[in-house]
């Protein structure tokens, strides 16, 4: 009945570090026949086939034992999972939020910006399948290579408050995506639909915008690194509130002054007589400017809020 022995131990050396395979295999032995000879003592007897054959089962399957000896025993152990379940759900939002964001685009764009979208978006599963195991190689890396220095980096003060609303990550991921997306229109990288199919009205941005292009391109811009700033570090309260402010305060600004131009649109279409247009033309000028004044007015109450926010955070904090 050896054989069954050398067997088992031969299983579990094959997965054994090989510098340390003939140290181990003959602890392994050792010990398994220690145990044998208690038993045959217990008993009065030799151990049956069948007998031994359960001894070994209790003992452990080859590659758990095995495993006992390996100097990475996990593919995520206990202490990368709840950062491997955290990144999970981070990504899974990431993901919910782009899709959300190409819906909306996809929505007000109509069929050409969905070409575009279908023609560079990956699917849904694709994405999802991508996602699992991109985080799932990573924490594994940790696992096996950086564990006691990833731990290790991390800061209270990074912390988000104990106290006070914050937005939550998925609007903020949302935010990113819009803004993207909208940043993208705005150079001319995809287009919305700007044609009434019913009266073949088209509606097109008035110069004055063209003036403000650059200012309005860096504002988009800089609302991205702020809610990059926001997401990635959420403890920096401050910080994050005084880039808020700034945003609404820069924001109502440039409304201001394309307000002062009066024309905000150009309508035009060939099947409208002009007498006609023009009045259309004054009810959507009219109609912007009703816009861009209430726009104005959150802004200025976002930067009321931000103000007050700040005003009651406790001195010393970031």
């Amino acid at each position: 009945m050896t054989d069954l022995i050398d067997r088992y131990l031969a299983a579990v050396a094959r997965d054994l570090p090989e510098a340390q395979r003939a140290d181990i295999t003959a602890e392994l032995r050792d010990e398994i026949m220690s145990e044998i000879e208690a038993r045959e003592d217990e008993l009065g007897r030799p151990l049956s086939r069948s007998e031994l054959e359960a001894d070994l089962v209790a003992f452990g399957h080859p590659l758990v034992v095995a495993g006992r000896y390996r100097r990475t025993r996990y593919l995520i152990g206990p202490e990368v999972f709840p950062f491997w379940w955290a990144g999970l759900r981070a990504a899974l939002s990431v993901v919910a939020a782009l899709h959300v964001a190409l819906i909306i685009l996809v929505i007000v764009g109509g069929e050409a910006t969905a070409q575009v979208v279908d023609g560079a978006a990956p699917s849904l599963i694709s994405t999802l399948i991508f996602t699992f195991g991109g985080v799932t190689l990573v924490c594994a890396g940790i696992e096996r290579w950086g564990k006691p220095r990833f731990l290790a980096r991390w800061k209270p003060a990074n912390l988000p408050p104990a106290q006070g609303k914050t937005r939550s990550r998925f609007e903020i991921l949302v935010e990113i995506m819009m803004g993207f997306g909208v940043l993208l229109w705005w150079t001319g990288v995809i287009h919305f639909r700007n044609v009434m199919p019913v009266v073949e009205l088209r509606v097109d941005l008035a110069p004055v915008w063209r003036v403000w292009f650059w200012p309005i391109a860096a504002y988009f811009t800089g609302e991205l690194a702020m809610n990059l700033h926001s997401l990635l570090r959420p403890g920096r309260v401050r910080l994050n509130r005084i880039l808020m402010l700034m945003r609404n305060l820069v924001g109502a600004a440039i409304l201001v002054a394309v307000l002062r131009d009066g024309h905000i649109v150009v309508v035009s279409s060939p099947y409208i007589p002009p007498d006609v247009l023009t009045q259309v033309q004054a009810n959507f000028d009219r109609g912007f400017r009703v816009g861009l004044v209430a726009t104005i007015l959150i802004f200025l109450w976002l930067s009321v809020v931000q103000v007050w926010r700040l005003r009651q955070l406790p001195k010393g904090s970031d």
